[in-house]
């Protein structure tokens, strides 16, 4: 097998575990008797895992080398899923998303440079490295809540199958990925702050909402699901909200970045408007079509345009600078959760869910008003 595929495939599987649970993280909390604003907490032991790594070691695989730090990388995704398959508990749970931060947080800026390095020889490398781990996270993503999904549509269990599949398959991808090639390290710094860049901030906040609300459907929306006995669909949200955006990369990326950015202002409260519309009527398909609107902006518009005018403002600092957007993206997807979660057992899911559109579009507001400038 070609070393760029085992590489992609090395990040399918991180990506696969993160979500692999996904349709049962609420199943779980219940068990134990969580609330919600308690659930959001779990699920953001996730961020408390990926952001130490994330900024202390963004570094870490230019000093020791791709393929090591790939490896450790896959291994925490497979204890991740280890942990859940031998005690499907909330207190795994927690443990389980801090392991799979940590996997995300390492393989991420690893594995796209890891790419770029075997295709070296093909015009465009970066560019094809950049796509390549894109496709491959966004349909690890989703792929694995996907599967527990289907398979829960059917049997109801605490241990899927699927949980159990990923972990035979990952074994497979750890012996895939000792065969890689082991390109010398280039050397540098291991710790490698975030960089802001002047007129980074609109842009930076626009990720923020987008994964802000992607979060909130994570946390809280299979709660109210759950009220209309639909706890299983909760894994389409996902799905929705990573592939309709990640699909349409490719056509975003022709587009004027600023005009994308734009887009996804416009896109994200409109879709959680309908999410907000769908769990106060108990419409799924409702629910469903808000989650893809949000997902056009979240792994698309907001995401494609964002990214390239970050690169852009970051001038020399280009790395640095995406780190300082990925990290406004991950503060928003694992904060505004946790808040909305405990105000959701205070004024109920729907009135919870109107107060943040409220912020939403506050806040769109005032950014477009400052892009614009």
């Amino acid at each position: 097998m070609p070393p760029f595929r085992i590489i992609s495939f090395g990040l399918l599987l991180i990506t696969l575990a993160v979500n692999i649970a996904m349709p049962l993280f609420r199943v779980y909390a219940a068990e134990a008797g969580l609330n919600n604003g308690q659930t959001a907490l779990v699920l953001a032991a996730y961020i408390t895992g990926m952001l130490p790594c994330y900024i202390f070691l963004g570094g870490i695989s230019d000093k020791v080398g791709r393929k090591p730090i790939l490896i450790i990388s896959v291994l925490c995704s497979f204890f991740a899923t280890l942990l859940l398959t031998l005690f499907p508990t909330v207190t795994a749970l927690i443990f389980a998303r801090m392991l799979q931060g940590v996997a995300l947080a390492l393989s991420m800026g690893t594995g796209t440079a890891y790419l770029a390095e075997v295709l070296q020889h093909e015009k465009m490398a970066a560019t094809k490295a950049a796509n390549l781990a894109s496709l491959s996270t966004a349909i690890g993503f989703s792929g694995g809540a996907l599967a527990t999904t289907l398979y829960l549509l059917f049997d109801f269990n605490l241990v899927p199958p699927t949980y159990y599949l990923l972990l035979g398959v990952t074994v497979v991808g750890l012996i895939l990925l000792f065969t890689l090639p082991n390109p010398k390290p280039i050397g540098g710094n291991i710790i490698r702050l975030p960089y802001f860049p002047k007129g980074s901030f609109p842009v930076n906040m626009a990720i923020a909402i987008c994964w802000a609300v992607t979060g909130i459907v994570i946390a809280i929306i299979p709660t109210q699901l759950a009220k209309f006995n639909l706890t299983p669909y909760a894994g389409f949200c996902l799905v929705l909200i990573n592939w309709t955006g990640a699909f349409l990369q490719p056509f975003i990326r022709q587009n004027d970045p600023k005009r994308s950015v734009r887009a996804g202002y416009i896109l994200v409260p409109v879709g959680f408007g309908l999410v907000i519309l769908g769990c106060f009527l108990a419409l799924l398909p409702v629910i469903l079509l808000g989650t893809a609107i949000i997902g056009l902006a979240a792994y698309g518009f907001s995401y494609v345009g964002g990214l390239a005018l970050i690169a852009n403002y970051g001038g020399q600092q280009r790395a640095r600078a995406v780190s300082g957007y990925l990290f406004f993206g991950y503060i928003g997807f694992g904060i505004p959760a946790v808040f909305l979660g405990y105000l959701s057992d205070q004024v109920g899911i729907v009135n919870a869910l109107l107060v943040f559109e409220v912020v939403i579009v506050l806040l769109t507001v005032y950014l477009m008003r400052v892009f614009r400038r």
